[in-house]
């Protein structure tokens, strides 16, 4: 008979605990330092575990392991994995973590001890964060498995006595810095100001209290308009009396309420009426020196608690700083007072301006007047913390929409002065006339209420299908958007892309196909360029362009001025909205193509940058090509408003900070390569993330729980958090004849004391500057904000420096706070030559070979050796030229062959693999023409020995040679020579 086996045992377990709120609060308490545990039958717990579990927990509620009687953890930084130690031996693994009130494991996978277990068991600790526990005790069950794996339990009874905790102020001062000329009229003193009971009881019958230091008769403090008002002796809130006036603030005495004791105050109306007191002087001139204003809070339980700020009249200059304002992770969709959402937010867009956040909310308590279970737009004021509802009507009536029919989600985009919004509802009572039960695109003007349907035919009459994905023109004339309609006027090849034009209300097709193509296909996720003169789109086609047979999800950009389209790349993946650079010489999309890398086989879904200029591709989510790929990158991306970054979300594992295959946000630096994950330890997945203008913080949604404290809403929500950043003041460019435009930007930061103040920023540029720099002002909140400055100069400005040779240009830009404070920064951007200057004070007299001895000479192997040939008299300066020419020519012909954008003024015809002569001739011939006239210049500048070679140069000379180059670079007229 086989040996009977023996239950482990607890033995001195206490069956009830009682712990004190702020004992939890403060951190881990051991739950039982007297238990012990044992296996009778002598074999120790190896193979068994040793769980805890905690009935009825909150979010607030932890399980942990503390490091006492021997017992030590130890988490590996890689892997995650928490390992757990006796007297220095391993004994097992953490399985379960004990967070958000969940089982604490422990499994023993090593030889285990009666003494081990006992140790461990000793060390099992609570925590809770919560500042109002419930008044029932909760069951905590200790499971213990043995190495026979016969298991038992022990229940103890957890009650946590709840402790009276004082209020708790914060987002006042510690300075109130105002304009002396706004003394007289009267100023809030802290707008920001917050309060809290965490006791979770509120302010019913409690206290607020402001006392100014060094009060005189001139000074007052009173109520500015806002939810409270003061009519005698009485306290009004929202029109009903809520308490009384104790001291009423004039002449130099306190401002004192005291609310019914038969009357619930909240947090939030408490924190209203802190944010509603103001300050206003009847003396001449304004205060010279600061006063301190103490606020003293009463809440229901007769705690109290006091803080100050000082209450200042004189203008602080701006001053700079060496990076980004710190800050924490902050949650967006809540309410003005901070209550959270209601409901899922997401798809945030940013103003221009960095001030407001848009997005799309089911949260019915964002704003009065919208019902449960409807999708709405809304706009956060970053600054006061404000929430308008956008998706109304021209009187204010929420939308009555429901879920969109066709696209997944509510796009929402600002117009870039930040006056109007662009989105889309299904909604049928923003606009009179509404009838067609689908996905309308609409914009509202923020300034008037104003709401116009802007998916209509050029009369603003009603269409047939869905649109979406609206987006704004560089200058906020115009919104492009998709649409399944075919009964708009013009569509003759369903392409699906159109732009309506705000002012005149015309609707025009982009057509996607090469004109007069004969097999039209739907584009996709319109994009506008910079400049407003080119469309960035999807459809399904190759590097033949559009096409419905046949091919794959592609990105393509379509020229509105000429009605080019250009190949960029394969993409396939779905959803893939391309953007273009701030500075237009990049375009991003996404793409689970195997080699859009040349050569490259990078399997997985990523995310890819290319140089439009060079035809050049970057893998920004996996710059060293690891494999193999387990995520995907999201489809929603941004870059920063200078360039040089760009922030997106992925579950790969291999990217820094991802683990556990949740969908984090990452920032990549295109400069550095660096990736730094922004919610590496988010317990759910975050998207669609948006850098700040100024760069310093990136909007995303997300569904995880422990990004901010208390988020108990069980939705996802909108949040902003930090990017650590540092300010930008210089860079060096080098000469690059791959490139028609050199460019650089950056960020740097400022501080005002002053919040109130909004700034602007002036560019003083060297009298020889061969390049242009502008600036502006971005984020400019509570006192802090970025200054986004970018450069651009033409490279063949740089072309005449000789190799390592610099020009360096200090540009002076000044901020002013428009009180008579300013400060000055320069920005410094050093030009450096890649190739030989033209150093040569003559050129010889041009003279051409005939056109019999250029035809014959342009189908030898090396063309250039031809051109150069067929010029006599031609010295070291222009053989220098041409060298140049010829790096320019090998870099267009290599991006014609990778499909670049923009790298022909025409259209770019293939033939096979090989680019048409005719087309790169015809765009080398503007290159030489820009290239001689600044040889001439360069020999102008020379001396009068080679006066009238330079004026031959520049009166047609450029002309002439330019001509004659694309005659030899053209070939015989049936176009038989390869170039390339």
């Amino acid at each position: 008979m086989a040996a009977r086996k023996s239950t482990p045992t607890f033995g001195a377990f206490d069956r009830n605990k009682t712990l004190a709120e702020n004992t939890v609060n403060a951190g881990p308490v051991v739950l039982d330092s007297n238990v012990t545990l044992k296996n009778p039958d002598g074999t120790g717990f190896e193979g068994g575990a040793l769980s805890v579990k905690l009935a009825s927990a909150g979010p607030d509620d932890r399980l942990s392991i503390a490091e006492v009687g021997g017992i030590t953890v130890e988490t590996d930084a890689g892997s995650g994995t928490t390992s757990v130690f006796y007297n220095g031996v391993r004994i097992g693994t953490e399985t379960e973590f004990g967070q958000n009130g969940s089982a604490l494991t422990v499994s023993f996978d090593q030889p285990v001890s009666d003494d081990a277990a006992t140790a461990l068991a000793r060390a099992i600790a609570y925590s809770s964060a919560g500042n109002a526990p419930s008044k029932a005790a909760h069951a905590l069950t200790f499971t213990a498995t043995d190495a026979e794996h016969t298991s038992t339990s022990a229940t103890m009874q957890l009650k946590v006595k709840a402790g009276n905790d004082a209020p708790v102020v914060s987002g006042l001062g510690p300075v109130s810095s105002h304009p002396p000329t706004s003394a007289a009229d009267g100023v809030i003193i802290d707008g920001d100001a917050h309060v809290a009971n965490p006791d979770g009881t509120g302010f019913k019958g409690g206290k607020l209290a402001v006392h100014l230091d060094s009060a005189t008769a001139t000074d007052e403090l009173y109520l500015a308009n806002g939810p409270f008002s003061i009519t005698g002796t009485k306290l009004y809130l929202d029109g009903r009396p809520v308490g009384t006036v104790s001291a009423n603030g004039v002449s130099g005495h306190d401002l004192a309420f005291t609310f019914k004791g038969n009357v619930a105050i909240s947090d939030a109306q408490m924190s209203a009426l802190m944010e509603q007191v103001a300050y206003r002087s009847t003396a001449p001139g304004a205060p010279t020196t600061p006063d301190g204003v103490t606020f003293t809070v009463t809440d229901a339980e007769k705690s109290a608690v006091s803080t100050h700020v000082a209450l200042a009249f004189e203008n602080q200059a701006p001053t700079l700083l060496s990076g980004s304002p710190a800050s924490g992770i902050a949650l967006i969709s809540v309410g003005a007072a901070g209550e959270h959402g209601s409901g899922s937010s997401f798809d945030p867009a940013i103003s221009g301006d960095g001030t407001a956040v848009a997005f799309a909310s089911y949260a019915a308590n964002l704003a009065p007047g919208v019902n449960a279970g409807q999708k709405q737009v809304f706009i956060k004021d970053l600054s006061s913390g404000a929430v308008v509802l956008v998706s109304a009507n021209a009187s204010g009536i929420a939308s009555n929409a429901n879920t969109p029919q066709i696209t997944a989600t509510v796009d929402v985009s600002f117009s870039p002065d930040g006056r109007k919004v662009a989105f889309v509802s299904t909604a049928s009572n923003l606009v009179p006339g509404d009838t067609n039960a689908t996905d309308d695109v609409f914009v509202k003007d923020l300034d008037t209420g104003a709401i116009t349907r802007i998916s209509t035919d050029s009369s603003g009459a009603e269409i047939n299908a869905w649109s979406g994905r609206p987006v704004f023109s560089p200058d906020g004339t115009k919104v492009a958007f998709e649409s399944g309609a075919r009964d708009l006027a013009g569509d003759t090849n369903g392409s699906g892309l159109y732009v309506k034009d705000l002012v005149t209300g015309a609707t025009t097709q982009v057509s996607i196909n090469e004109p007069g193509a004969f097999t039209p296909t739907n584009g996709y996720n319109p994009a506008f360029s910079q400049d407003g003169t080119k469309i960035a789109f999807v459809a399904f086609g190759n590097e033949f362009g559009p096409n419905v047979v046949g091919g794959s999800m592609c990105v393509f950009i379509k020229d509105l001025t000429t009605g080019d389209v250009t190949f960029v790349s394969a993409a396939s993946a779905h959803e893939v909205r391309p953007i273009f650079s701030p500075d237009g010489t990049k375009i991003a999309f996404m793409s689970n193509e195997s080699s859009v890398v040349p050569g490259g086989e990078m399997w997985g879904t990523h995310l890819y940058v290319k140089d439009l200029q060079t035809g050049e591709i970057t893998c920004v989510s996996s710059p060293g090509g690891v494999l193999p790929n387990d995520g995907v990158v999201s489809d929603t991306f941004s870059f920063s408003a200078d360039g040089t970054k760009i922030v997106f979300a992925s579950s790969e594992s291999t990217l820094p900070g991802n683990a556990g295959g949740v969908v984090n946000i990452i920032v990549a630096d295109l400069q550095t390569g660096e990736l730094t994950p922004i919610t590496s330890y988010a317990n759910d997945a975050s998207s669609s993330p948006v850098f700040t203008p100024d760069g310093a913080h990136v909007i995303f949604t997300s569904k995880a729980t422990n990004l901010v404290a208390n988020d108990t809403n069980n939705a996802s929500d909108i949040f902003i958090a930090p990017v650590p950043t540092s300010s930008v003041t210089n860079a060096t460019l080098t000469e690059d004849p791959a490139h028609k435009t050199l460019n650089a930007a950056g960020t740097y930061y400022f501080a005002d004391a002053d919040a109130s103040d909004t700034h602007t920023v002036s560019v003083a540029a060297p009298a020889d500057a061969l390049g242009t720099l502008t600036a502006k002002i971005v984020s400019d909140i509570n006192g802090t904000g970025g200054v986004v400055w970018s450069y651009v100069v033409d490279e063949a400005k740089v072309e005449p420096l000789a190799a390592g040779e610099t020009k360096v240009e200090s540009f002076v830009l000044t901020l002013d706070d428009h009180h008579g404070g300013t400060v000055a920064q320069n920005v410094t951007v050093t030009l450096t030559g890649a190739g030989d200057g033209d150093d040569s004070p003559a050129i010889a007299t041009l003279a051409f070979a005939s056109a019999e001895t250029t035809q014959a000479r342009v189908g030898t192997p090396d063309l250039w050796a031809s051109v150069a040939a067929s010029l006599s008299g031609v010295d070291e300066g222009l053989s220098g030229l041409f060298d140049v020419l010829e790096k320019r020519f090998a870099a267009l012909a290599a991006a014609h062959q990778n499909g670049s954008a923009g790298a022909f003024d025409g259209p770019a015809w293939h033939t096979g693999d090989v680019a048409d002569p005719g087309q790169i001739a015809a765009q080398l011939r503007t290159e030489l023409v820009d290239l001689l006239d600044t040889l001439g210049n360069h020999v102008s500048d020379q001396g009068t020995s080679t006066t009238a070679t330079a004026h031959h140069i520049l009166e047609g000379g450029a002309e002439s040679v330019a001509a004659h180059l694309w005659d030899a670079l053209h070939g015989n007229s049936d176009g038989g020579h390869s170039l390339i």
